[in-house]
């Protein structure tokens, strides 16, 4: 069995939506703001069809904001410090042939930046457009892509009395990077959902997300993940968080890829 420590640095594109749903009050300012929204700390435990091959991670979340003028702008980031036992299919994000030795260190960063205006917005429903782009940080072939991607990104968020539900979805094919290594092309499609049961409790799906790499072969493009799970809302002093446990199925995955995946994650909402 191995450990991964996985560090994810997400910078959420759901701006204006993650204030309603997180308590946090995005400032609006014509001269221009910059906000750190949400802090999520992620422990989470990938099984794989070998018992032996189970690998743990542990994620930092970063939930950031800023406006000038009548626009929202957003960024996504995510990175992590993995410890894989094997080359595992899919992980990290946008790697088409990890290795097949267990490994350890920092993988790729993965990030976007979306734009919307703010009078575009329908009511309870927000959308925001942009670009994403992932960076070969990883400093072993098991995780690391080797190449330098970019593509396009889209953000819908729908914010109602008691349901929330947004996704993020990108597309990145590789333009630069190590020759020896496959080209990536990897749709993601990264889905939030969470569900007021009462003040202090709430049902939510938020799994690692759904993924398609292009160039793989078929029956091994795709992972699709179903479950989810509980929150717990609290305070840490005065400022608000959550705590949830969720546990996902892969219900379409590689035939070397993650069968489950455990997920316990702290909030803090700034």
């Amino acid at each position: 069995m191995g450990f991964a420590a996985a560090v994810c640095l997400l910078i959420s594109p759901l701006n204006a939506a993650f204030a309603k749903e997180e308590g946090s009050e995005a400032s609006h300012d014509s001269g221009g703001s910059f906000n750190l929204d949400t802090q999520r700390t992620w422990l989470f435990r990938s099984f794989l069809p070998d018992a032996s091959d189970d690998a743990d991670a542990l994620g930092l979340e970063f939930n950031t904001s800023w406006s000038w003028g009548s626009y929202d702008w957003t960024n996504i980031a995510y990175i992590e410090l993995a410890d894989y036992p094997v080359g595992i299919p899919g992980q990290p994000v946008g790697n088409p042939e990890p290795g097949t030795a267990a490994a350890t260190g920092i993988n790729d960063l993965l990030t976007a930046f979306l734009i919307s205006k703010r009078q575009d917005h329908r009511g309870p429903h927000h959308f925001a457009w942009g670009f994403s782009a992932q960076f070969p940080t990883g400093d072993d072939d098991t995780l690391t892509s080797g190449k330098y991607s970019l593509g396009p990104a889209i953000e819908y968020a729908y914010s109602g009395d008691r349901l929330f539900a947004a996704f993020v979805a990108l597309q990145l094919w590789s333009v630069a990077g190590d020759a020896d290594r496959k080209d990536v092309s990897l749709m993601m499609i990264k889905p939030m959902v969470t569900y007021d049961l009462n003040g202090k409790w709430k049902a939510v799906y938020m799994p690692y997300g759904v993924s398609v790499y292009w160039n793989k072969p078929s029956g091994q493009r795709v992972y699709f993940p179903l479950g989810g799970g509980i929150q717990r809302q609290f305070n840490i002093g005065s400022v608000p968080s959550a705590f949830s446990v969720q546990l996902f199925k892969n219900v379409i995955r590689p035939d070397k890829g993650t069968e489950y995946d455990f997920r316990l994650m702290l909030e803090v909402n700034f």
